[in-house]
């Protein structure tokens, strides 16, 4: 067995899951949030209704496994500090934020426990449909998980249910229109 680099195996993959989270939710705070701000401020103050790194989360821990814990949770607690600053780092706030770093895996740990194996792998293609099966059950843990560690109510659950499952939603669109252009561009060299 030919195991990889640390460089490969880790470094390479902490450092695409940093961009792309941060990216993500830059997005998320500085540009989607102020356009929520106009329609339901409301609830900007306390949820994004397109939380676009739950979809980073959900597409890691379905390409890595539990090792995406290790690589999501420095970049997720970087931005939980932006949020709350050093406010956010009480016990149960981190333990909030440790609910979004591990819902994903866990939710994929679920289904395959109950035979439903939705990792990639060589055998079997890329399924979109498991993938969002795989990030709404991710979305109930990590809203379940924040609900329970900060004492939120039903609306401000409700808030992070609908962010984390829009969230995903158009990372998914986003990907498959990439991977669309992608093939067709090509497909004409």
């Amino acid at each position: 067995m030919q195991t990889g680099s640390f460089r490969d195996d880790w470094l390479f993959p902490f450092i695409i899951i940093t961009v792309i989270y941060l990216i993500s939710f830059g997005l998320t705070i500085y540009w989607l949030l102020p356009v929520q701000e106009m329609f339901a401020p409301e609830m900007a103050a306390f949820a994004s209704l397109l939380f676009l790194p739950h979809g980073v989360r959900v597409l890691s821990a379905w390409l890595l496994g539990w090792k995406s814990i290790v690589l999501i949770a420095p970049v997720a607690l970087f931005t939980h500090w932006l949020i709350f600053d050093a406010e956010g780092f009480s016990a149960s706030g981190i333990l909030g934020a440790m609910s979004g770093v591990i819902c994903a895996a866990t939710s994929f740990w679920l289904l395959a426990k109950a035979g439903l194996d939705f990792q990639i792998s060589n055998s079997k293609p890329a399924n979109w449909r498991d993938i969002m099966v795989a990030g709404c059950l991710a979305s109930v843990i990590n809203t379940l998980g924040i609900g329970w560690m900060l004492g939120l109510d039903t609306t401000t659950m409700t808030g992070y249910l609908l962010g984390d499952v829009s969230g995903l939603f158009a990372c998914m669109f986003i990907l498959m229109l990439t991977f669309k252009v992608l093939r067709t561009r090509y497909a004409q060299s």
